[in-house]
């Protein structure tokens, strides 16, 4: 009768396997063992008894034995460990390249010592969400659209997804990209949720007869530009008159609009601007002026 057996390092000796030899034929025999929580498993029995250090030189040692006391050479292997990994997050490391509108890119993250992690993603340091993570389920970051609209066009923004299990282990995915925009619109100020404190700057008691608008922009040659303004922004279908050519001149312009449906007078306008043949970046900064 053989029995083969083996330890980790000067801990207990373990039966492996046994059987008994015809004195030629080779008796094979095959073991899992597992590494997890700083110790090595057979199944539900901690066979290294201690927690493994890591970086440290540890021996796995094989041998067998017969049922008369004799022993045969031992077989050692060295092997380390690592205490802890940090959470794995799918995709790999890339750039989106320059894309209109914001991406939304699906994601899964696993751990692989199971540990809880906490997610987060960001778009230039700055977070968008932070939560719980579910090993292996599938989750979408994507960039808001109020985030997405303040992003400056032309310009490399980075996407990161960053995980963190409870030990303070971390691994992150980013993502290049750069946002392309061949048209800027501002729809104009939305009376019926509109700040009060705003709303009041923007009331007349009468209607407005002229108004000067003085936006700070770069336009190259080549955009194409719309600008509308109202003097009756409280109703529910404005009464909206061009003033592109005005705005361009930096002259005011002349309301026509004399009646109104809603309680109250009021003035706003809106833009939109489109790169058409323009070569050179357009940008558009803000927007002065005033009205009587």
């Amino acid at each position: 009768m053989m029995t083969v057996k083996y330890k980790i390092n000067n801990g207990t000796a373990r039966a492996l396997a046994s059987g008994v030899s015809d004195g030629s034929s080779p008796l094979s025999f095959a073991k899992t063992l597992k590494y997890s929580n700083k110790r090595v498993w057979d199944g539900a029995t901690d066979v290294s008894g201690v927690d493994l250090a890591e970086n440290t030189d540890h021996t796995l040692t094989v041998w067998s034995e017969d049922d008369q006391g004799a022993k045969s050479a031992e077989v050692t292997r060295k092997f380390r460990v690592i205490w802890n990994r940090p959470p794995t997050i799918s995709d790999t490391n890339r750039d989106l390249g320059i894309i209109e509108e914001a991406p939304s890119i699906n994601y899964t993250v696993t751990d692989p010592e199971t540990n809880a992690f906490t997610v987060t993603e960001k778009i230039n340091g700055s977070i968008i969400r932070s939560f719980a993570g579910v090993a292996g389920r599938q989750e979408t970051v994507t960039i808001p659209l109020d985030t997405w609209l303040r992003l400056e066009p032309g310009v490399p923004h980075t996407l990161t997804i960053e995980a963190t299990d409870n030990q303070g282990m971390t691994s992150s995915r980013a993502y290049t990209l750069t946002r392309f925009v061949d048209k800027i619109i501002f729809s104009g100020m939305d009376f019926s949720t509109l700040a009060e404190e705003i709303k009041t700057k923007f009331t007349t008691d009468v209607a407005a007869q002229r108004l000067l608008l003085t936006p700070v922009w770069d336009l190259p040659p080549g955009v194409i530009l719309l600008v509308e303004v109202c003097n009756n922004a409280y109703d529910e279908e404005p009464t909206w008159e061009d003033a592109t050519v005005e705005v361009k001149l930096n002259r005011a312009h002349l309301f026509s609009n004399t009646t109104k449906t809603a309680e109250q007078w009021g003035i706003n306008f809106r833009f939109v601007i489109e790169k058409g043949t323009a070569i050179a970046p357009v940008y558009f900064r803000g927007v002065g002026g005033a009205f009587d």
